[in-house]
This record gives C-alpha cells, sequence and structure tokens, in this order.
C-alpha cells in the first residue's frame, strides 16, 4: 500500500492558465496535517491538469511509492488517497491474466492504475476492497475523473473556481483559492440542524460540494467548466442490500458466526498490513473488543490498544476497555477527557471539520487519535458494527411497534390520534403542561416540541417514522431565517423497496446516510488532523453484504441486539467482561454546557450577535437556549448543534 494522503489539484478545460499551478501549491499546503512524509505536485498544461499530494507514508516508503503516480503505458495520472486493501490479488490476477505491466515498486496504486488500463474505470473500481479517492487524468481522452469509495471512508471536494474544477481531500483547501466565495448555504445549515450533520453532495458553502460515496464523476476536455460532470454509481449499497436480501444466509447460527468470524479474520488481516505501527482504539464495547481480539489472535506479540475515560463516572467505559486488555494481553493506554479539555479543543473544531459538526464525540475521538499518534501510525476501529449488524436501541424499539402484531397496531393507532391531538392543540404531554400555562416566549420550546412529537407518531410507514423520531428537530427550517423545509428523496426509496421488514430499512437508512456523513466524517477528520490513519474492518465489502443477508433471527442470535457479532466476540472474550447496556462515545453534554462551556455558549446566543449574523431566528433559539437552562436536560442535543452551529458561524461572519 502506498500511503494515507492529503490530495488536492485541478482540472481546467482548454489548458492551464498563468497561477493554476501556483494556486494548487497553495492548497496543497493547506493539507501538511494529512501527509507529513512528502509532497508532490505534477502539472499537464495542454490537458489543463494538476494533480498534488500530501504524503503519509504506510508502505512502500521508497521513492517507488511516491505521488502522484503515472501508469507504465504513460496513458493515466493519477493522485490517490487511502488503501487497496486486495490489492495482492488484483495484482496476481493481472500476472495471471497477462495484463500486469513490468512493476516498478510493490504500493497499491501502481496496481490501481494496471487496473484501470485492464478493465476501465467502473470494472477496476467494482473489484477493489478498500478506502480511497482519487483524480486520474487520461492522457488519450483529455478526461479529467474523480473517485470515491463504497461507503465514503475517504473524502472528496469539488468547486468550479475561476474557472477550473478543483478538488481537494478537505474543504478548507478550496478555501485556500483566491476565487473562493464564502456564502453561507442555507440549505444546509437546516439540513446540519435536523441531523447534526451536512451529507453529500451539500457543504457548508454554496461555491463546493462533495462528491458522493460510491461514484465516480467524469469530465471531458471540452466541458463546459460550469456544468457537472457525468457521475456513474458504481457500488449502490440499497441495491446491494436488495440482492443480499433476496438470497438470505440459509445456514444456522453456527454457520453465520462461522462465516462472520472468517471474513472480520481476513478483512483484520489485510488491513494489518504497513510498514509503520498498527494499533486499535478499544472502548470495551462489542465492535472494538472484536476488532481488538481477533488482532491480537494474529499477532504473537502485544498490540497497541487505545481508550479514553470520562471524569464523569456514568459516561466512563475506561474500566470495561482495561479489563478486555487484560484479558487479551494487549499493551494498552488510557486518557481522561475533562470538560477543561473540552473547552480547550472546541476552537479548533471549526479547522478540523471545516463545516458544521454536531456529533459529540469528535471530541473525545480526537483526543484519542491524537494520543494514539504518539506510539502507531494506523490505527483499526470498531465503527459500522450498529448499522450492519442492528445495535443501536432505537431501531428495535420502533420495530416493535411496527412490527408488534395487534399491539403494534394498537400503538400505532394511538399514536397517530395523539398526533392528530397535539397538531389541535388539544393534549399536552404531562411534564409540559407548566410550561403551556406561559405565554409568548417562553411558549416556543413546548410548541417546537409538540411540532416534533406530532411529525413523528404521524408518520404513515417505519421509514419515514425513524427518519422524523430519530433526529435532532423535525422543525429545523424554523430555525433558519428564509429556510425550508429539506426533502431527503431516500426516505421515500427505502420505504418503496417491497419484502424489506422494519430492521432492514432502517439499518439501511442509517447506513446510507449517518454511517457516510456522521461516523467516518468524525473518524477521518480527527485522525488525519493528527496524521494518524485509521481503517475499519467492518467496512469490508463481503462483511456488509453478509450482514444484509442474514435473516433478523441470526442477525439478533439468542434475540440480541448484534447477537450474531456477540457470538464471534464469545469465541475470544468471556461475556461477563463486555455484556451490560451499551453507552456509545458520548461524552457530558448537559454538564459542560451548564458548567464550563456556559460563559462561551451565552456568549455565542447573544441576541446581538444573533441579529447580526442574520442567519438563525434570534427569538427562538434565544428560547430554546434559556429553556435548557431552567429545563435540565431537555433537548440538549438541539442545544448542542445550535452551539456548534455558531461557533462556526462565528468564524465565518464575526472573523
Amino acid at each position: 500500500m502506498t500511503a494515507m494522503c492529503g490530495i488536492s489539484g485541478l482540472f481546467r478545460p482548454g489548458g492551464l492558465e498563468r497561477g493554476d499551478e501556483e494556486n494548487v501549491h497553495r492548497i496543497n499546503a493547506t493539507l501538511l496535517h494529512r501527509g507529513p512524509d512528502d509532497v508532490g505536485v505534477w502539472a499537464h498544461g495542454p490537458g489543463g491538469a494538476v494533480l498534488a499530494q500530501r504524503r503519509l507514508a504506510i508502505q512502500d516508503l521508497s521513492p517507488a511509492g511516491a505521488q502522484p503516480m503515472h501508469s507504465a503505458s504513460g496513458r493515466y495520472s493519477i493522485t490517490f488517497n487511502g488503501e487497496i486493501y486486495n490489492f495482492h490479488e488484483l495484482r496476481d490476477a493481472l500476472e495471471a491474466e497477462n495484463r500486469a505491466p513490468a512493476w516498478r515498486g510493490h504500493s497499491d496504486t501502481e496496481v490501481l492504475l494496471a487496473a484501470i488500463e485492464a478493465y476501465g474505470i467502473a470494472e477496476a473500481l467494482k473489484r477493489l476492497s478498500g478506502m480511497f479517492a482519487f483524480a486520474l487524468f487520461d492522457h488519450e481522452t483529455g478526461a479529467f475523473t474523480l473517485a470515491r469509495d463504497p461507503f465514503g471512508e475517504k473524502p472528496l471536494y469539488i468547486g468550479w473556481l475561476g474557472g477550473a474544477l478543483v478538488f481537494a481531500s478537505e474543504l478548507k483547501a478550496l478555501r485556500a483559492h483566491p476565487d473562493w466565495r464564502r456564502e453561507i448555504d442555507r440549505a444546509s445549515i437546516t439540513a446540519f440542524i435536523r441531523h447534526g450533520y451536512i451529507g453529500a453532495p451539500a457543504t457548508f458553502h454554496q461555491a463546493a460540494r462533495k462528491i458522493g460515496p460510491g461514484r465516480f464523476v467524469t469530465f471531458a476536455r471540452d466541458q463546459n467548466p460550469f456544468e457537472d460532470g457525468v457521475e456513474t454509481r458504481y457500488w449502490n449499497s440499497l441495491d446491494e442490500a436488495r440482492e443480499a436480501r433476496a438470497r438470505r444466509f440459509s445456514g444456522d447460527k453456527t454457520a453465520a458466526t462461522g462465516e462472520l468470524d472468517r471474513l472480520i479474520h481476513r478483512s483484520i488481516s489485510r488491513q494489518m498490513i504497513a510498514d509503520v505501527p498498527v494499533g486499535a482504539f478499544l472502548s470495551g464495547g462489542i465492535d472494538s473488543s472484536t476488532i481488538a481480539a481477533i488482532m491480537q489472535a494474529q499477532r504473537s506479540s502485544p498490540i497497541e490498544t487505545f481508550s479514553l475515560g470520562f471524569r464523569e463516572e456514568k459516561f466512563n467505559e475506561a474500566p470495561y476497555a482495561r479489563e478486555v486488555a487484560a484479558h487479551l494481553g494487549t499493551a494498552h493506554n488510557e486518557i481522561v477527557l475533562s470538560g477543561q479539555d473540552a473547552l480547550d479543543l472546541l476552537g479548533r473544531m471549526p479547522d478540523l471539520y471545516d463545516e458544521p459538526f454536531a456529533d459529540p464525540s469528535q471530541l473525545p475521538t480526537f483526543m484519542i487519535a491524537r494520543y494514539a499518534r504518539t506510539k502507531v501510525t494506523v490505527a483499526l476501529s470498531g465503527d459500522a458494527g450498529d448499522e450492519l449488524f442492528a445495535g443501536y436501541g432505537r431501531y428495535h424499539s420502533l420495530r416493535k411497534k411496527w412490527e408488534g402484531g395487534l399491539a403494534g397496531l394498537a400503538a400505532r393507532v394511538a399514536s397517530r390520534a395523539y398526533a392528530g391531538a397535539l397538531l389541535h392543540g388539544v393534549a399536552r404531554p404531562a411534564g409540559m403542561l407548566g410550561l403551556a400555562r406561559v405565554a409568548g416566549y417562553a411558549r416556543l420550546p413546548l410548541e417546537l416540541e409538540l411540532a416534533d412529537m406530532a411529525q413523528a407518531f404521524a408518520a404513515p410507514d417505519v421509514t419515514r417514522a425513524y427518519d422524523a423520531k430519530f433526529t435532532i428537530t423535525n422543525q429545523a427550517h424554523r430555525f433558519v431565517i428564509g429556510g425550508e423545509e429539506p426533502v431527503d428523496p431516500l426516505v421515500g426509496e427505502i420505504a418503496a423497496i417491497e419484502g424489506w421488514n422494519a430492521l432492514d430499512r432502517m439499518t439501511s437508512l442509517d447506513a446510507e446516510r449517518y454511517l457516510t456523513d456522521d461516523i467516518l466524517v468524525k473518524v477521518d477528520r480527527a485522525a488525519m488532523a493528527n496524521s494518524l490513519e485509521t481503517r475499519v474492518p467492518l467496512l469490508d465489502k463481503d462483511i456488509a453484504r453478509l450482514a444484509w443477508s442474514m435473516p433478523d433471527g441470526l442477525r439478533l442470535a439468542n434475540g440480541e441486539r448484534k447477537g450474531l457479532l456477540k457470538a464471534v466476540l464469545s469465541r475470544y472474550v468471556p461475556r461477563a467482561l463486555w455484556d451490560r447496556p451499551k453507552r456509545g462515545f458520548g461524552i457530558p453534554v448537559t454538564e459542560w454546557l451548564k458548567g464550563p462551556l456556559q460563559p462561551m455558549a451565552e456568549d455565542l446566543f447573544a441576541s446581538e450577535r444573533l441579529m447580526r449574523h442574520g442567519i438563525l431566528d434570534p427569538v427562538l433559539t434565544r428560547a430554546i437556549w434559556d429553556d435548557f437552562l431552567t429545563g435540565g436536560q431537555r433537548r440538549t442535543n438541539l442545544i448542542w448543534a445550535l452551539f456548534i452551529l455558531q461557533i462556526y458561524l462565528a468564524r465565518e461572519l464575526d472573523g
């Protein structure tokens, strides 16, 4: 494998202009943290292409692995970010078919170029197992192609700036272009308040967008510079899930456990290949414990594991991780995050994530990545277990209502009746009666709460019910001045699929949206800010297909969430060490917002600042904040999202 990196560059149909190469050098310099080991820039004036890279060397540390790289025939030039885990198999296949070039090194990028020459871009991408983003220039046709991995582990941003297509691994890099435009996209703010993240293809700014996962986009040499290229979706999780669920796994629990164990072993074996130290994040939960256990089973010496604790005991999982690590015999490392640490870190988040991102676990993720980088260059994580193996409690609470026979039907009928009452102002939840008596300003939080409840209760199917219920607020458009309620076509697409049960629909919605735009973004930015590569073994395509093919009776083996994954883990770690309620990698948001973060929040939510920005409704926003300060933990996730948004808006609008 070559490297995890930051990539950037531009494509100007018709040929490069003066300043283009200089601009790419400036853009590339902003990505130093993603690749501190080497730098490379290549330009082709007549073809209008500039490719650049900042390299974090992982394998093939020789000059043969340097980038940008050119294919053996000279037809293609590429800048590549990521890892192709099955490149050895691809290399062997090319040799067996007599389609291999004379190899110059042993990097995955060289194999990828050879595969593209042999099979074409679409077919080569379908054969890859890995995480990646790349830009490819075709000297023969003059076409320029941008591609991203199936699940979106590696980021890729684009914008038309000064008549050229500019791309980069991070949004901040595009800002370095002299023709960057700062206009904020209000629709993306509405989506952010609703979900806590800005999903592809949107970004915080009107001037840029994201390439979606599982896609490649090709721009012709005679491209109108302000038109999109031709997009091809070479991997579609919904289509893959449809196919897998049409041929459900037919074996018993023993066979299913053995097959999942085998695939995780293979995935980890591939992902532990590196010429630098490799470790693992370990929270002590099901997913990370499974990854660490199988990693350690493949090593004769202790692997490095890393966990993070909190001073607030109810959030602290560090003791559990310590026990699992002791059982496995890993070289365990542990740090503690305090409220003051969070306050110190918050000012850095806009520079890490570039656009509003409200997942509170971004802070501990950054801390543990920074600590891990002192000992390793690569860390494996247990992400994706919940989405693939139905681990979230919210799936099961809603599933009972929609698949609970007469009891479920009665619950839905009652919910819709209650929704009607809420909408007509008849019903009032008991906990809100006191607030309901207060007129005007203080009623706004109550009205918001009732509108959210009504929309969730009135949903006509489980997909829309899940989308409405497990979100920050369905009333996000009310917060944004001039905002409109967003419509996500993905929800309707999943709702229309025939033959899927409730778990199929909910887990697929999260795999397409929450996993890609929240979980994977969080890990990539936090890790790469510290020049740490992270790998996600559970996102192997064959593991995903197996998970999607599992009947609920096997996916929920013994009637438990993530039952099949637990069956695998039980082979390595005694159940007593991990069998406990799920906590997640959260932080004590309420305690911190009412403690060390409150002065900062008061300043950000000041009416004068809100009015000056002209983005958030100052009356509604201030009412929600005041209600939070006097109402316990109500709407903490909404307050946190608004708080994070204000940090970003302050940077953009106040300088």
